[in-house]
C-alpha cells in the first residue's frame, strides 16, 4: 500500500497562522508544497492544567492568559476545503461522546459534501478526563459512547429511512440531510491502543483505518497493527483493507536543530514504521518548526526515500 503523509495543523501560531482565519491560507500552502492531506484534533473545554501523556502540550490556562491554540476542526475544514481541490481533511481525533449524534452525523456528511469525499473523520475517547466531566459525561463512559455515537451516524448515512438502538442512543425511521457524498458516509477511523479494549474490533468490523495516540512508542505501535490484523482474518477482512497511522516522530521524541540532521531522523522513523505496517504518516509540524520550504524539502526527501 502507498505511503501517505500529511502535516498536522498547528493551531494558531505566529510561525504559520496567526489566527484562525489565517488557517485555510496555510491548508492551501500545504497542498501546494504536495501534503497528502492535513490533520487536526480536538479538545471542547480546556481545563485549568492540562498535562498531554506524551510529556507535550502541557498547558496552564487562565481567562487573562489564553494559551490554547486549537479552533473547531470541522469548521476549519469546511473554510479549506472551500479553497482547495486535492489535500484531504482528517480529524485525529475528533471526541464523538462530547458530540450530539444528529449534528455530528449531519456536519460531517455536509464537510464530506463540500469537500467532494476529502474528509475522513478520526475518532477517540479522548485522554482529558476532566473536559468530559464538565461537560457532564462520565468518563468512564466516554469510549463505549463514542462508539454508539459512531454506528448512529453511520447508520444515518445510509439511504433512506434510519433506524438504531444503542445503549445510549434510539431512532426509528428518521432521514438526516444532507445525504454524504461519499457512499455510506466518509471514512472512520479509530484511535488508540488497540492493544487493550475493544478499539482493534471496531477497526476490524466497520472502521476503514486506525490512528496511534500520538504518545504511543514503536512497541505499541507494531503491535497495535499486529492485534487489528489478528482481528481482522478473525473476521474474514483482508488486514491489507486496513490503512494505519500514526505521527512521524511520536510525542517525546527529540527534534535535531539541523535540517538535515532531522529530515535523516524522519526518514529512519517512517522506514521503521512502515516496516511495521504503517500506510499513513503525520508530520508535526508544530515539533519541527521549520517554514513551508523546508517542509516541502523534507516532503521531497521522504517520498524519495
Amino acid at each position: 500500500m502507498k505511503q501517505s503523509f500529511g502535516a498536522k495543523l498547528p493551531g494558531t501560531i505566529p510561525h504559520w497562522a496567526a489566527s484562525v482565519c489565517d488557517l485555510p491560507d496555510l491548508v492551501v500552502e500545504l497542498e501546494r508544497i504536495g501534503f497528502d492531506d492535513v490533520v487536526d484534533g480536538e479538545h471542547i473545554l480546556f481545563t485549568p492544567v492540562m498535562h498531554h501523556p506524551g510529556g507535550s502540550g502541557n498547558m496552564v490556562h487562565g481567562r487573562n492568559t489564553q494559551l490554547s491554540d486549537r479552533s473547531d476542526s470541522i469548521v476549519v475544514f469546511a473554510a479549506a476545503a472551500a479553497r482547495t481541490t486535492r489535500i484531504r481533511f482528517t480529524t485525529s481525533v475528533l471526541l464523538p461522546a462530547a458530540h450530539g449524534f444528529a449534528v455530528l452525523a449531519r456536519q460531517a456528511s455536509t464537510l464530506d459534501v463540500l469537500s467532494r469525499g476529502r474528509f475522513t473523520l478520526g475518532v477517540g475517547m479522548g485522554w482529558n478526563a476532566a473536559e468530559f466531566e464538565a461537560q457532564g459525561i462520565a468518563p468512564r463512559e466516554r469510549d463505549a459512547r463514542a462508539e454508539d455515537v459512531i454506528r448512529a451516524c453511520r447508520q444515518l448515512w445510509q439511504p433512506g429511512l434510519s433506524t438504531y438502538h444503542g445503549r445510549w442512543i434510539h431512532f426509528d425511521e428518521v432521514i438526516s440531510e444532507p445525504a454524504p457524498f461519499t457512499p455510506g458516509g466518509p471514512p472512520v477511523w479509530w484511535g488508540g491502543n488497540a492493544l487493550k479494549g475493544p478499539t482493534a474490533a471496531r477497526v476490524a468490523e466497520f472502521c476503514q483505518g486506525w490512528l496511534s495516540r500520538e504518545a504511543a512508542d514503536y512497541d505499541e505501535i507494531a503491535r497495535s497493527v499486529d492485534s487489528i490484523r489478528e482481528e481482522c482474518v478473525k473476521r474474514g477482512r483482508d488486514p491489507e483493507t486496513v490503512s494505519y497511522r500514526c505521527s512521524l516522530t511520536p510525542t517525546g521524541w527529540p527534534v535535531p536543530p539541523a535540517l538535515d540532521d532531522l529530515i535523516d531522523g524522519a526518514i529512519a522513523s517512517a522506514r521503521r514504521f512502515a516496516g511495521a505496517g504503517i500506510t499513513n504518516f503525520t508530520v508535526p509540524i508544530n515539533y519541527y518548526q521549520l517554514d513551508t520550504t523546508a517542509l516541502q524539502h523534507l516532503l521531497g526527501a521522504l517520498r524519495s526515500a
